[in-house]
């Protein structure tokens, strides 16, 4: 009697621990739902947040850059509170200013950095010559001239300082290079007179480059769109002292709307910004290309789960699952279960990934209008191919750039160096760029070839004469007798008559 009723007692206790482990399963199962769930509404919360339009604001200015005290203008602003209001009133799923510290960040990663080291590297390679043209004075001599303001440009390395003006100008979408003059360090905040008076021999000390980050807008006029100065500032804030905008060169290369240059704090776009979606497709296909390599063969064991599936400890599912991979190679013996175990494997094709791959890293060239062969180092495939019209089309690209946004800037510092070096500008002193695309010798025999066979026809007709053509040989910079003098006679060959002389007769 009591053996029986200790039997049922205990198989009532074991009937309610059987309740109490269901209870916990299905608690377990629940709270596994639970998460699954917030999950999920996670990630649709991030999926929706980034298809969230963006929204226009007004930039975050380096707290040192304006004085202690002051607001910044940009912040301020009513018209610029406008604007802002306005611009939000649509969605906006193009990005706007993502600021200076995420773009400094870009900088570090080559696929960013290429492009505006490439474009700052093309537009100063060849760089350019100081030249003159004759300006009313008669037979004036300005190659001392000329000589001595191509050297000023070499001591203030200007051609360097460009270079470092651009790059920062496509990082940042604006760059400053800063005028400094001797004895008017607390005169920033007055303009800059390009004459004798504003500025005297000697006074000139150099030139310096301004990140963006460290300036901004002081003063500007965003009321009156008839005036020329609208929605372009007339003085900075830099680093705490106010500098008048006329010594300061700044470089804008892509401009944006009026009515967006105060939410990207008066710069432009940056080039890194214009390649963010392209690099960012690149380096998530290199990426899921890199996985899918790695992983391109999926080894399977069907194997028998139902002790972990129920709770169970998942010991021998493990010791079965390092055994299977400590013997699975092809020189090793693969053991399975006959009437449980069944092995599988699937392998991914590969072929094409090569193209997808080459695609998504050429779109990195598009922005920035740079061919492969220079960005990247990639030459065309193909018989025959060649990369040759890419190139010239690329040049005369530069060479736009070059002519409406460094000319103006560099005669502007050659006016300075007249003045600090003669006292006066002459204005039939200028700068020309060098072209990139330069012929070979086998092309510059051709020429001038071309050139003389044209000139002896032209003088045996009698449309020129022995002077013109000396004339023009010496002002031919291409050619071998660049280097005579016009001016001087040359006696006509024996037996020859002199016609001057005959005539005179």
């Amino acid at each position: 009697m009591k053996l029986f009723k200790w039997r049922k007692r205990l198989s009532e206790r074991e009937a309610a621990l059987a309740i109490e482990r269901e209870k916990t399963k299905q608690l377990e199962l629940e709270a596994r739902k639970a998460d699954a769930q917030e999950r999920l509404m996670q990630m649709l919360m991030t999926e929706e947040q980034q298809a969230k339009p963006t929204k226009i604001e007004a930039p975050i200015i380096h707290p040192s850059v304006v004085p202690k005290g002051q607001v910044a203008p940009v912040a301020m602003d009513s018209e610029c509170a406008g604007a802002y209001a306005y611009v939000n009133l649509d969605p906006q799923f193009y990005s706007s200013f993502i600021g200076y510290p995420t773009l400094a960040v870009m900088s570090q990663s080559s696929d960013y950095r290429s492009v505006p080291e490439t474009t700052a590297k093309e537009m100063t390679r060849e760089w350019g010559k100081v030249k003159s043209r004759n300006n009313g004075k008669d037979n004036e001599d300005k190659t001392d001239r000329v000589a001595l303001i191509t050297s000023e440009l070499e001591r203030f390395n200007i051609c360097d300082l460009m270079r470092q003006h651009i790059e920062i100008e496509m990082i940042f979408g604006r760059s400053q290079l800063a005028i400094n003059i001797r004895g008017q360090e607390d005169k920033c905040d007055l303009p800059l007179l390009l004459n004798n008076k504003g500025i005297k021999q000697g006074d000139l000390e150099g030139f310096a480059v301004i990140e963006p980050i460290w300036s901004t807008p002081s003063t500007y006029n965003s009321t009156d769109p008839s005036r020329e100065d609208f929605f372009k500032p007339s003085k900075w804030f830099v680093l705490g002292k106010e500098v008048h905008s006329d010594r300061l060169l700044t470089l804008i290369m892509r401009p944006v709307s009026d009515i967006l240059k105060p939410a990207y704090n008066f710069s432009g776009i940056s080039m890194l910004q214009l390649m963010k979606p392209y690099v960012e497709r690149w380096q998530r296909t290199a990426d899921s290309i890199s996985d899918l390599i790695v992983a391109f063969s999926l080894t399977g064991l069907a194997t028998d789960m139902s002790d972990i599936l129920s709770g169970g400890s998942a010991t021998s599912v493990a010791v079965r699952a390092q055994l299977f991979s400590q013997i699975r190679d092809n020189r090793g013996l693969m053991l399975t279960d006959r009437e449980k175990e069944e092995f599988f494997q699937f392998n991914t094709p590969l072929s094409g990934l090569d193209a997808l791959q080459r695609q998504a890293q050429e779109q990195m060239a598009a922005p920035s209008h740079t061919p492969l062969v220079k960005l990247l180092g990639i030459t065309p495939a193909g018989l025959n191919a060649n990369s040759d019209g890419e190139i010239r089309v690329y040049y005369d690209y530069i060479a736009s750039l070059q002519n409406a946004h460094l000319l103006p800037q560099i005669n502007t510092i050659i006016k300075l160096i007249q003045l600090n070096s003669f006292g006066d500008i002459d204005e039939g002193i200028y700068f020309e760029f060098t072209p990139l695309y330069q012929l070979d010798e086998k092309e510059i025999a051709e020429v001038n070839r071309t050139d003389a066979e044209t000139t002896e026809k032209l003088f045996n007709i009698g449309a020129i004469d022995g002077e013109e053509v000396r004339q023009s040989l010496s002002t031919n910079e291409a050619s071998k007798f660049s280097f005579i003098d016009p001016n001087k006679i040359i006696p006509p060959p024996f037996g020859v008559p002199d016609y001057e002389s005959n005539r005179e007769e």
